[in-house]
C-alpha cells in the first residue's frame, strides 16, 4: 500500500469523519473506498464525444438524397 499526504479544508475533513464514523470505518478506509467507487462509475460511463466543431459543417450544401446519389453514381 503506498502511503500520500492530503491536505483537506476543515468543513470537508469534518463531514468525512462524520460518514467514516457512521459506517464504522477509519477515515482512511472510507477516503479509500470512496475513492474507488468513484473511479469504478467513471470507468463504466461510456466516454461523451464533443461533436460542436463539426457544427454547421454541412450548412448551404444539398445534401438531399438524390444529390447524393447522383454525385456517388457519377
Amino acid at each position: 500500500m503506498h502511503r500520500t499526504q492530503i491536505y483537506f479544508e476543515e468543513p470537508l475533513f469534518e463531514e468525512l469523519k462524520q460518514q467514516a464514523n457512521k459506517l464504522g470505518m477509519s477515515l482512511s478506509a472510507y477516503i479509500r473506498e470512496t475513492l474507488k467507487k468513484n473511479l469504478e462509475e467513471n470507468r463504466q460511463k461510456p466516454s461523451s464525444v464533443d461533436l460542436s466543431n463539426f457544427s454547421g459543417m454541412w450548412e448551404g450544401r444539398e445534401i438531399t438524397q438524390e444529390s447524393l446519389r447522383d454525385k456517388a453514381w457519377k
